[in-house]
Parts: structure tokens; sequence; C-alpha cells
């Protein structure tokens, strides 16, 4: 029995329980964003933080210079049909914008994507530095790119980082596309040209 089924099967166990309502009281931010990149619901918490984004695009949620590479996002998820976990800037209410980590998963109607659902939480801190003034990566996309030029794999970036290998493999396509590579050891040549990471001393490589 799949997760999905065992889930539908424990709330029917329990008098048929809704579990949208949970989600609308659930403090943490959600929402559902369609095929289109169109939101169509955000639970109070969400509402309360960004405010009324229902009928508009997702992508403009995030600070301007992100826009095309959360669309890219959105449109794998619905091609791919895989989960997703990224971190961006998102716009607050009162302009402002702070880096969340947002979780997204396919949501499916007869086997088709049609859309996702997604919740949002604050960066976990890491020590990580902010980008630098004009870069184009995120926190947590600085973040594995410096662990490639510590000579990690994707195994041991995913399990440094606590992200799937899948949420890895995404990073590190926006890292090299990003920076114009098309090899992982071009990216962090580019990146050590640009200041964007640091080498270990010798003993430590």
């Amino acid at each position: 029995m799949s997760g999905m089924s065992r889930l539908a099967a424990e709330l029917d166990d329990l008098g048929g329980a809704d579990i949208t309502g949970a989600l609308e009281e659930l403090p943490v931010r959600s929402f559902v964003v369609d095929g289109e990149g169109v939101v169509r619901w955000q639970n109070a918490a969400s509402l309360a933080a960004i405010g009324d984004w229902a009928g508009r695009k997702w992508y403009e949620v995030v600070s301007e210079n992100q826009t095309q590479e959360l669309e890219a996002v959105v449109r794998r998820i619905i091609c791919s049909g895989d989960p997703a976990e990224l971190t961006f800037d998102v716009r607050e209410s009162g302009g402002v914008t702070v880096p969340r980590e947002i979780s997204a998963a396919p949501l499916r109607e007869g086997g088709a994507v049609v859309g996702l659902f997604g919740v949002s939480v604050p960066v976990r801190s890491q020590g990580a530095q902010p980008p630098p003034e004009g870069s184009r990566l995120t926190r947590r996309q600085l973040e594995v790119l410096q662990l490639l030029a510590e000579g990690k794999s994707t195994q041991q970036i995913a399990d440094e980082l606590v992200l799937s290998k899948t949420t890895v493999r995404n990073h590190i396509a926006h890292v090299l596309a990003n920076l114009g590579a098309h090899t992982r050891v071009q990216a962090v040549i580019a990146a050590i040209k640009a200041g964007l990471v640091r080498l270990p001393p010798p003993e430590d490589r």
C-alpha cells in the first residue's frame, strides 16, 4: 500500500477526517499552485506573511533576479513529477525579502501532474554567508557549490545538507547554468575566480 493510500485509510478509520482543515490551521506557510504556476490556495499562515496571492503567478513572490529560476523549478516539477527543495528570497507583506526554504511536491489527478503543493519555512542557520552582491545564486546553491569545491560527491552533499540526491542534482544544475559551466569542475573553477567559494587548506584536501 502506498503512503497516500495508507493516509487515506487512516483518515477513513478516523471517521473520514478532513485534512484540509488541518492544513488551513497549520502554522507553517502552505500553498497550492496550478500547472500554469498560478497560486490557487494559501493557508492562514501564508496569507498573514505575504498577503493574498490567489490568481497571481507564484514566480512573482520571489525577488526579481530569481523569477526565471523559480519558473523553471515549477516547470520541472510539473514535467518530471519529482518533488523539490529549494531556497529563495521571498517578498514579505512589508516589502522586504527574506530567504525561505521551500519544499514542493506534485499534485496528481488521474496520474497526471496538475499542480504542486508546497510549504515554506525559515532558512536554517548553518553559518552560511549571504550571497555576494550581484550574485544570482541562492544561499543553498552557494552551500552546494562550496561542497563541490571541497570535492564532495552528490551523496555526500545530500547527507551533509539533509537533502535528497534529486534536490542536490537540481541545485547543481542551477549552479552550472548560472555560472555558464558544462561540468562541475568548470563550475568550481568559475566560482574560485569569482570569489564565491573558499578552498580548504592543502592539508585538508
